[in-house]
């Protein structure tokens, strides 16, 4: 049997959820840095995926406001989606 029948065929039975954590372990072998070059390369990519998995989790984003945002935050920042209100 070949490998991708064998993990088509194993991928049948796994939830939904475990199937994804399959994928993104074939992602994350797939894109392994594999000598030491491409490790000092693959920094840099992990670096860039890491921030798009903030941005797309919304922690990481960036505003216009003065100096003092660690004192005025609150007035500055809306909260109300992640609270379920908008």
């Amino acid at each position: 049997m070949q490998l991708a029948e064998t993990i088509y065929q194993k991928s049948l039975t796994l939830s939904s959820e475990k199937a994804q954590t399959v994928i993104d372990f074939i992602d994350f072998i797939k894109n392994r840095p594999t000598s030491e070059s491409d490790r000092t390369i693959g920094v840099n990519t992990e670096s860039i995926a890491l921030l798009s998995f903030f941005e797309e989790a919304g922690l990481v984003g960036c505003l216009e406001t003065d100096e003092q945002l660690s004192t005025t935050y609150k007035e500055k920042l809306n909260f109300a989606h992640k609270h379920g209100a908008l």
